[in-house]
């Protein structure tokens, strides 16, 4: 496994990395737009949110979607970018790795339930939330991240990092 220890970790941080900057870009006015591509902002947030879930056909979902996260985007919205930023710095340092990796990838399974019946691309959010799935139980946080002290220092929370 500890050949494995600096793979894992290039994924924890490349994840962390896209969290943390489409997080930031939902509080930065005009970061979104960068010379090597478009993060996605509170505006397009919004936008993806809504296509999606007017064109799902689970009518609690669109109910919910409309009547809550929308109405209320200023709320919602916010809460979104401070849980990329807050996984993205997680997954970055290393630290609550696994927490991390499952926050992002229930954060991505809303994106892929809410994007079940809008388009052609089936496994498009699969390619996101499946390795945050292998990242859960990998303790990523051990190579190069700071569980990794935690681990050493031992105490009860350290067999869970």
């Amino acid at each position: 496994m500890d050949r494995l220890g600096p793979p894992i970790a290039a994924l924890r941080i490349f994840f962390g990395i896209v969290f943390l900057t489409n997080g930031i870009a939902k509080f930065v006015p005009g970061i979104a737009h960068t010379p090597l591509g478009y993060l996605i902002d509170s505006n397009g947030a919004k936008s993806i949110l809504t296509y999606d879930a007017h064109h799902n056909q689970v009518a609690l979902y669109r109910g919910l979607v409309d009547q809550v996260f929308l109405r209320y985007w200023d709320l919602f919205g916010a809460l979104q970018g401070l849980g990329e930023v807050t996984v993205g710095l997680m997954l970055v340092l290393g630290i609550a790795a696994p927490l991390g990796a499952l926050i992002a990838l229930l954060l991505t399974l809303h994106i892929q339930f809410a994007a079940l019946f809008t388009g052609p691309w089936l496994f498009e959010y699969a390619v996101e939330w499946l390795p945050l799935l292998c990242l859960v139980f990998l303790h990523p946080g051990r190579w190069f991240g700071l569980d990794a002290r935690l681990v050493r220092r031992g105490g009860r929370w350290a067999r869970l990092l």
